[in-house]
C-alpha cells in the first residue's frame, strides 16, 4: 500500500534545508557525503538514482517511530502557510545520523534531522489545506503542526484522491483486478479478490514518481471559494467518498466534480451521484454534476433527464448552473434517497 506523508516546511530550518537539498541536488555519490552512507545505502540510492545525485529531506527523531513505515513510491505533501505547495515521492528512506548532520546539521542548530529520504520528483500543487480538511478523518482546521504519516490505507487513497495523485500502487491493483477477472471468466471459475486485496496490502511501489492531477482537486477548491456564505463538506460512506456536500442549509445538495467536460466523465459523475446518494445519511434534495467547462447539449440533458443539476466553469470564480426540471428532479428524489417501495414479487 502507499502512505501518505504530511511533512510542514514553514520554519525557517525547514525553508534553509528545502533551499539546499531540494531546490538543488545532492551529490551523494562525492566526498563528503559518500564516506556517511553505508553500503547497503549507497547502493539502494545508486540504483534509484542513477547520476549519483537526489534530492533530500529529512525528519527528527522525535519521528523515529513513523518513519520507521515509509517507503519507496510512499508520497509526500510538502506544507506550508494553510496550503499543500507540492507533492513528492519517495526514494529511498533510512535512519543515518552522520549523513543528516552532513546534509542539513549547521555549528548552532538545536536540532538534527537524522531521518533521511530521498525523492524521485517533486511536483507544484498550491492546494488550500481545505482540500485536506474535507476528507474525514482529518480534522478542520488541523494545521499538521509535527506532520504526519497516514498509514491507514482508506484514509490515504481518500486524501490521494482529494489531490488527484495516481500512484503506482493504483495502477497495478487495477491491473491485477482486471486480469483477475479476466482468469475468471477464461477459466469459468469463480472469481476470488482476496489474493488481490492481499497482494495490495503487500505492494512495495516501483521507483518512479507520481502522476498528480491537480484540474479536479483546483476545480473543488475554486467552486468552494465562490460560495463563501455556503458550508461545504466530505461525506464517507460504504459507497466512497463525496466530492462537495453542503452542510447546515435548508437544502441539502450533493455535488460530483469531474475534471473535464467530455461524455465518459458525464457519465461517471452521473454514476457516482446515483451510488452516493441513497447512502448518504441526509436526505437529499438536489444532486449536482460539477465540470470546468459546460459538457454538449446531449450530454447536459441526459443529466437533466435523471433529475442531476449540470454546473459548469464560465470563468475566474464564476459558475453557471444549468438545473434539472424541477418535476424531473421531485420524481427522483425518491430514488436518491432510497425511498421508492419495492413490490414483492409474486
Amino acid at each position: 500500500m502507499t502512505n501518505v506523508l504530511i511533512q510542514p516546511c514553514a520554519s525557517t530550518a525547514a525553508r534553509r534545508n528545502w533551499q539546499e537539498t531540494v531546490d538543488q541536488l545532492v551529490a551523494f555519490s562525492e566526498a563528503p557525503h559518500v564516506s556517511a552512507l553505508t553500503t547497503s545505502e549507497l547502493d539502494r540510492l545508486t540504483e534509484l538514482h542513477g547520476r549519483g545525485a537526489a534530492m533530500f529531506w529529512g525528519r527528527t527523531s522525535f519521528h523515529d517511530k513513523s518513519m520507521s513505515s515509509v517507503r519507496t513510491g510512499d508520497v509526500v505533501l510538502f506544507t506550508r502557510e494553510n496550503h499543500i505547495r507540492k507533492v513528492g515521492t519517495v526514494g529511498a528512506s533510512f535512519r543515518n545520523q552522520a549523513f543528516g548532520d552532513l546534509l542539513w546539521r549547521k555549528p548552532d542548530d538545536a536540532e538534527s534531522f537524522p531521518n533521511v529520504f530521498s525523492l524521485l520528483d517533486v511536483a507544484d500543487v498550491e492546494l488550500h489545506y481545505s482540500v485536506l480538511w474535507n476528507v474525514p478523518g482529518i480534522s478542520h482546521g488541523d494545521i499538521f503542526r509535527q506532520g504526519r504519516v497516514i498509514t491507514d490505507l482508506r484514509l490515504a487513497d481518500d486524501l490521494l484522491e482529494a489531490i488527484g495523485v495516481q500512484t503506482a500502487e493504483g495502477e497495478a491493483f487495477a491491473k491485477n483486478l482486471k486480469e483477475a477477472v479476466d482468469t475468471s471468466l477464461k477459466s469459468n471459475v469463480e472469481l476470488r479478490l482476496e489474493q488481490v486485496l492481499k497482494e495490495r496490502t503487500e505492494y512495495q511501489a516501483p521507483a518512479r514518481a507520481v502522476h498528480v492531477d491537480r484540474t479536479e482537486a483546483r476545480l473543488v477548491q475554486e467552486y468552494d471559494e465562490a460560495l463563501p456564505h455556503t458550508e461545504f463538506v466530505r461525506v464517507s460512506s460504504s459507497a466512497g467518498i463525496t466530492d462537495l456536500q453542503t452542510s447546515g442549509r435548508e437544502e441539502a445538495e450533493l455535488i460530483e466534480a469531474k475534471g473535464d467536460n467530455t461524455r465518459r466523465r458525464v457519465r461517471e459523475a452521473v454514476a457516482q451521484l446515483l451510488q452516493y446518494a441513497p447512502e448518504n445519511e441526509e436526505d437529499l434534495d438536489r444532486l449536482t454534476a460539477l465540470f470546468p467547462a459546460p459538457p454538449n447539449g446531449d450530454d447536459i440533458r441526459y443529466l437533466h433527464r435523471l433529475g442531476i443539476d449540470c454546473v459548469y466553469r464560465a470563468g475566474p470564480q464564476l459558475f453557471e448552473r444549468k438545473p434539472a426540471p424541477d418535476s424531473h428532479r421531485q420524481y427522483m428524489r425518491r430514488i436518491w434517497n432510497d425511498k421508492v417501495e419495492v413490490q414483492p414479487a409474486d
